[in-house]
């Protein structure tokens, strides 16, 4: 919840200059299968997942490179060629699913402003 939290809050402050369709995942959670549907059901978008097992360092080289190129991140990333597995993942179509997230989604809101306000 909180990345479908931090997903909303960028597009609550880009407006529509925010709009992704997919993201890539990293970290030790992204190897299991229940988690990565899980994630795509909760942000309800496709996600992908990068081969390379050092995420954590290339994210931290991009942020320094951009840093000190005085460049955007995005310019970066972008330009890498980075390899990704051969499995995509879609949220679901359940409605039932969709909804229970939805449900938790909507309290975990609730009670993490109240917690952080």
């Amino acid at each position: 919840y909180l990345l479908a939290d931090a997903l909303d809050q960028m597009r609550e402050s880009c407006g529509e200059g925010f709009n992704p369709s997919s993201i890539y995942v990293v970290g030790g959670g992204s190897k299991n299968v229940f988690w990565r549907q899980m994630i795509s059901d909760i942000t309800g978008l496709e996600l992908t997942f990068p081969l390379e097992s050092e995420t954590a360092a290339l994210g931290a080289a991009f942020q320094a490179a951009s840093v000190f190129e005085g460049k955007g991140l995005d310019y970066f990333v972008m330009k890498q060629n980075v390899e990704i597995e051969n499995v995509t993942i879609l949220p679901t179509i359940d409605e039932e699913t969709i909804r229970s997230y939805r449900e938790g989604y909507i309290r975990y809101r609730s009670l993490s402003r109240k917690l952080f306000s």
